[in-house]
Formats: C-alpha cells, structure tokens, sequence
C-alpha cells in the first residue's frame, strides 16, 4: 500500500500493514478479523520480543517469562503494609486483617505478610525526606538506580517490624544503602564513605550495628523485586511502537518521585512500573496503551486507572514540592531533562 506524500506514517502502523500484506488477505476479510485482530498480534509479538537478544546470555531469552512470573509472585511475598507508619489504636489483629484485604495472592502462592507495626516517633513527612536524602547520597557515588529502589524496599520491611526513634532514622537510611549497594553494585562505597555523607552523625561501629540488625530483621532475604525490574521488561516492549529515549527516562523519573510517596506503598511495583509506562506514553502523546504492553504487563487500562491518577498527581506537584532532590536530578541532560515536561492536563 503507498501512502500519500503528506501523511506521516509510524513505525507501528507500518509494521501492521507489513503483516497483512504477508498474510495475503483481502481487504473484505481483512475487516473482518479487525476486532480480534489486536489480541492475536500481541499473542505473536510477545512470542518474538525477545529474538533480537537471542545471542545475549544474559537476557536469558530461553526463560525470561517464567523469570517474569516468578518475580511477580516474589513482589506479593515481599509486599510491605501500607499501614505501618499510621498510629491508630487498633489491636495487631484487625491491623493483620486490614493488611491482608490489600494484597492480592496467587492461586498459587500462600501469603504470610509480617504483622504491621505501628511507628509512633516518625511519620510519613520524615520518611520521605529521608529518601529524598538518599537520592542525593546516590548521585553523589553514582549508585545504581536499582541500588536506590532496594534502599527503599529496606527501609520500608525494616521500618514495617521495628518502631525507631527519629534520631535513628537517618542512621537507618544509610545503612539499608549500604547493603543494598553491596549486593548490587560492583564497588560500593565504604562504610566509612557512608559515616563522611553523614556528617559523622554516626560512628562506623553503629553503622555496622545496625547493618547486623537490619539483616537479622529482614531474614537476610535482600533479593527483593522492584518496579525498577520490571520497568526494563515493560520499556522493551513499549519500544515495539514509537516509545523514545525521552519516554523511557521520563518513566525511570515517575517511578522514583513515588519512592518518596508512602501512599504508593499500596500498589505493587508491577503496577507503579505500568502506571509509569501509561502515564509518561499520554504525556509524550503516544499511544497510551496498546494489547502487547496489556499482555506484557498483564494489567489493563482501567486496573491502572487508580495508580496513574495518583501518580499524575505527583508528577503535578513536583515543581512545588519541597523535596526537590528527584527533580533536580532529572533536569540534568544526563537524564534528556524530563522533570522539566509539562504534565499532562487530564489523565489517561
């Protein structure tokens, strides 16, 4: 098929338009199957998604989807309550049973959340300038983004267990980011680099305390999955259509201005990555959402509503916020500038 000159054709309709004339059908039929059409295409683009890589050991094309469901099931397991930081006179069991009404358990998969803790000496406000911190600490030895959502995934199962006083809170902080830089970076810092970015607040011998306790509290379980994961799985799919290196930062920006949100402890991180995905599309002004990221990420539109309406609203008072330091770090032209996009004026 020719299309006129002054038409701008896309790399996703043309590739459409490629497998129906491979398929040699008619235009009469090619109609009638235009309702089931989408399901079946992103059924066989999901199959071929992962060809081009084939040759890359570590993409682990054989079984990257089991790899994918398994971490779904691994998120469940490890979901922390969204109810630890709110000081309520409620006894531990109707703390345990609202807890349990937020989580969504597989067929398969039996869930034994930790009992919530209620922490009366620190609040949400806090624990969002406390990683509004980190991210600065993690600028300043050019850590890992995933480095950083591991932090937080610390911080928060440690902080769902153990009441802490605020003077220690800081102390807390850094040394969830010490571990989490241990396991995932290849030079992490020292601890004493870890008691200079404190300002010697702290002594290294706390600080090594307090990794002992942490580890003790956490079970030593630090492979924990974060929306920074499946990100990656959902941006190369997304690159299926017209998704640019703009969109792909300006999702890595979304889902780190949530970090610093307690609210977003009650998403999952598969869905803060999609929402993020959905959102930044609509605000690129691509498509918002096609069958192959509904069957990649396995939520639809309207399961993502919530999460996204939420996170528009951040996105929005990003520029007032106080806590600047995730903003800051996306005006960079490292980062293509993304926290300095307009947000959208509607939701997806």
């Amino acid at each position: 098929m020719q299309y006129p000159a002054n038409v701008r054709v896309t790399r996703l309709a043309a590739a459409r338009q490629r497998l129906l004339q491979e398929k040699q059908l008619p235009p009469e039929k090619q109609r009638q199957q235009q309702p089931c059409q989408p399901t079946s295409d992103a059924m066989e683009v999901d199959d071929n998604l992962d060809q081009a890589d084939e040759s890359n050991p570590q993409s682990a094309c054989q079984y990257v989807k089991e790899i994918y469901v398994y971490l779904r099931d691994r998120e469940v397991s490890y979901r922390v309550s969204p109810h630890f930081m709110q000081v309520r006179h409620t006894s531990c069991h109707a703390l345990a049973r609202a807890h349990a009404r937020t989580l969504e358990p597989r067929a398969h998969l039996a869930v034994h959340p930790p009992l919530p803790q209620t922490q009366r000496d620190i609040n949400a406000t806090m624990r969002g300038i406390l990683i509004d911190w980190l991210v600065e600490v993690a600028e300043e030895y050019r850590l890992e983004a995933e480095t950083l959502h591991l932090s937080v995934n610390y911080i928060d199962r440690f902080l769902s267990c153990v009441p802490v006083a605020r003077s220690k809170l800081q102390l807390v902080g850094v040394t969830c980011m010490l571990i989490a830089s241990k396991y995932e970076e290849i030079h992490p810092p020292a601890v004493d680099e870890f008691v200079y970015i404190s300002d010697n607040t702290y002594k290294r011998e706390e600080i090594l305390h307090m990794e002992g306790t942490i580890l003790n509290r956490l079970s030593f379980e630090l492979s924990v999955v974060s929306a920074k994961a499946f990100l990656t799985r959902y941006i190369k799919a997304a690159r299926m259509g017209e998704c640019d290196a703009t969109t792909v930062m300006l999702c890595q920006y979304l889902c780190e201005l949530t970090l610093q949100e307690y609210s977003f402890l009650k998403y999952l991180p598969s869905e803060v990555a999609a929402a993020a995905l959905r959102l930044a599309l609509h605000t690129m002004r691509l498509p918002a959402w096609t069958p192959l990221l509904e069957t990649i990420t396995g939520f639809t539109a309207e399961k993502l509503q919530s999460c996204v309406s939420e996170m528009l609203t951040v996105f929005r008072k990003a520029e007032t916020n106080s806590l600047q330091a995730v903003r800051e770090k996306y005006s960079h032209a490292k980062f293509l500038c993304v926290s300095m996009l307009a947000p959208p004026a509607v939701a997806p």
